[in-house]
């Protein structure tokens, strides 16, 4: 049973990055399974992640949408992380990757009863974390880390709004945001049983405030600060073998962002939260399953039910359903690639500002991982 918690392991979760990615700005969230491999290995990952987000006006709306609007765009995730033995019980490992938070949305030219306003946000923010763990006895481990998380330059954000903050036609208004850093904790526990493939990880992320410098360009925006706070979280993985060369794996995970908004300054109204960001719930439950001493495969289902009453423009979905898919095949003595993909279906949602209703929301991703250790997994 031990040789399949090494050899599935990956398969098992190749896909699993892109799951959770229905509150606030998530977008990647940190995996601390490369923590658990045996000896000092190298990963690296790239994904493709295409949302569709159907918007026409909803119910009670005063705006008209362009016909065929499709809110959402594509983008492109890199991940990476090395993982390195300091000594018999000290690991030391770092994490990154260039989509843990962000938001991609553009509602074109929506008509109001004074004119046109356009609301358009384009925000990447890479994600890095460095994390040392240390093994207690065979059973018990800690980790203790600090992740970074940056704003990258050139992000804008265009919401069509007034001096008072209210939602008038001023389609040259938007905001530049300069580059911007923050810090916040990491850290948590596991309990392992190898000789059953039992694992065990609480994980818990501390919230992390972001100051950034905003510039005004054209209209009613104000030059100031705007702030966009990424919310702490708190997630369960486990996995245990229910049969020869069978695992069952999944993940719990709870996500707060009612508290943790984005704001920006304008002229009169001062600093004006522009979402409406909630708290939510996550649900991942698979099946790992060893074909042979070199391919591994892998399926699993994931659920999020956080959508409750009118929802943020800068976060318009619903609860999410996604079945993925995953296989890893060992390449080289010393290398492994995994294949995985999944497909979400999204629940019917209505924003709260602009009411545009979006329904048959879906999202498809692939994702291509490899793995290099240092010394064979087996």
């Amino acid at each position: 049973m031990k040789k399949l918690f090494n050899t599935c392991l990956v398969a098992c979760l190749s896909s699993s990055p892109f799951l959770a990615n229905a509150e606030g700005l998530e977008r990647v969230n940190i995996d601390p399974s490369f923590m658990f491999t045996e000896g000092s290995t190298a990963e690296i990952g790239f994904g493709n992640v295409s949302p569709s987000l159907p918007a026409v006006k909803g119910t009670g709306s005063a705006f008209t949408f362009q016909s065929g609007l499709d809110v959402a765009t594509s983008f492109s995730v890199l991940t990476g992380s090395i993982k390195t033995e300091m000594g018999d019980n000290f690991d030391l490992g770092l994490f990154y990757t260039t989509q843990g938070n962000g938001v991609g949305l553009d509602y074109g030219t929506i008509t109001g009863l004074e004119g046109n306003i356009t609301i358009k946000a384009d925000l990447e923010m890479p994600t890095l974390a460095a994390i040392g763990k240390y093994q207690i006895n065979d059973a018990m481990s800690v980790f203790v880390g600090a992740k970074q998380t940056t704003v990258k330059s050139g992000a804008t954000l265009k919401l069509g709004m007034d001096s008072n903050a209210n939602l008038n036609p001023d389609v040259t208004s938007h905001w530049e945001l300069s580059k911007k850093s923050g810090i916040g904790a990491i850290y948590g526990a596991a309990y392992e049983m190898p000789e059953i493939a039992l694992r065990v990880v609480l994980t818990v992320e501390d919230d992390i405030d972001l100051n950034i410098a905003a510039t005004a360009k054209g209209g009613l925006a104000d030059t100031g600060t705007a702030t966009a706070s990424i919310g702490d979280a708190i997630s369960l993985n486990f996995q245990t073998g229910i049969a020869e060369d069978t695992l069952l794996f999944g993940n719990i995970r709870r996500s707060s962002w009612a508290d943790n908004q984005v704001k920006v300054p304008v002229l009169v109204a001062g600093l004006t939260q522009v979402s409406s960001f909630s708290d939510g719930d996550s649900y991942s439950l698979g099946i790992g399953r060893k074909i042979n001493d070199d391919l591994s495969v892998s399926i699993s289902g994931f659920y999020d039910g956080s959508s409750g009453g009118a929802i943020s423009e800068l976060a318009p979905t619903g609860s999410t359903k996604t079945l993925s898919v995953g296989g890893k095949y060992a390449i080289a003595d010393n290398a492994d690639l995994s294949i995985g993909g999944s497909y979400s279906q999204r629940g019917d949602a209505l924003t709260g500002s602009y009411k545009a209703s979006l329904t048959d929301s879906k999202v498809t991703v692939s994702y291509t991982h490899l793995t290099l250790p240092t010394k064979r997994i087996v």
